[in-house]
């Protein structure tokens, strides 16, 4: 299957997967009728944490998240404080002390894991703005919360965790600490599922990402060097896998063009010297397949591809 087909195929599923998503109700719409219930079972048994709990997680969700990767470089302090709104800090930190007191503390993880209450809580944090508090739960989620359910839950905790160190710290102003969290994070996708990495692929931080970190704290002499090894990784990994050209390996290949363009377009904007000679080798890859999609030209073969690509250094 070509890739053209392949990627038709892969909307088509997405579209369906949404149909179906969209047409089932939104859980949180019985949240707050729950909550009333929940309160009022409370009322005559008061120390039943695992009513607790779910009373508190459900508000959790219902408060939303204040700060995200998509607008963190764009928000300070003090516009995420209006947007706070009506969050009373009280009414959710008791339930959270009454939990760490009598569940956490004693480890009865049974009732409450301690990943899904340190990333509960974080979540909290974060929507309050203490943002040392949520940087320190976020940092034992990432290191130390147990789970016990199924092994994938460790990992889930642990991106959670990179990804909210990455944003807080932006927040903080921290440029060295949110660099180590996104470089942990793309090391990590790296090394555990290649083929989605260098296909562009997969959730919470990306390559782009760490160049709006760089862009943010004014480190642009770190932005051309960043992209251009990317590029030459991502021509590397389509070089090593040529024998499968799967949709994985191909998808590879259209990540390296993005990567060189992207390359080009930074060098434009900062007048880098070697700017010709990146510009000459994009033209010679660029193969337009509509105004929507570009690809690498498909009458170059992976030989000359391979000697074109060896002058990216």
């Amino acid at each position: 299957m070509n890739l053209v087909r392949m990627k038709n195929l892969f909307i088509i599923v997405s579209i369906l997967i949404s149909k179906i998503a969209f047409g089932q109700p939104n859980p949180q719409e019985r949240y707050p009728e729950r909550i009333k219930a929940i309160t009022e079972q409370l009322k005559t048994d008061s120390l039943n944490y695992e009513l607790i709990w779910e009373r508190l997680v459900m508000k959790v969700n219902l408060a939303g998240r204040l700060i995200n990767s998509q607008d963190i470089f764009s928000m300070n302090v003090d516009s995420l404080s209006k947007a706070k709104g009506n969050i009373h800090f009280d009414e959710f930190n008791t339930d959270f002390i009454k939990i760490y007191n009598s569940v956490i503390k004693e480890k009865k993880y049974n009732i409450v894991e301690e990943g899904d209450f340190y990333l509960n809580r974080m979540w909290f944090y974060e929507n309050m703005l203490e943002i040392d508090k949520a940087i320190e739960d976020a940092k034992y989620l990432r290191d130390s919360a147990s789970y016990s359910r199924y092994s994938e839950r460790g990992d889930y905790y642990n991106n959670f965790a990179l990804y909210s160190l990455f944003n807080l710290h932006v927040i903080n102003r921290q440029y060295e600490e949110a660099l180590e969290a996104i470089n942990t994070m793309l090391d990590k996708k790296e090394s555990e599922s290649p083929e989605v990495f260098f296909a562009g692929h997969g959730s919470f931080l990306n390559c782009t990402d760490k160049i709006s970190l760089f862009e943010h704290f004014k480190k642009n002499e770190e932005i051309i060097p960043f992209i251009k090894e990317n590029c030459i990784k991502h021509f590397a990994f389509y070089f090593e896998n040529l024998e499968s050209k799967d949709y994985y390996v191909n998808a590879a290949k259209d990540q390296s063009l993005y990567f060189l363009k992207l390359l080009v377009d930074y060098m434009k904007k900062y007048q880098d010297k070697e700017l010709a000679k990146y510009e000459g080798i994009y033209n010679r890859l660029s193969y337009k397949m509509n105004e929507n999609y570009e690809t690498i030209n498909p009458n170059i073969d992976d030989t000359e591809l391979r000697t074109i690509v060896s002058e990216i250094k």
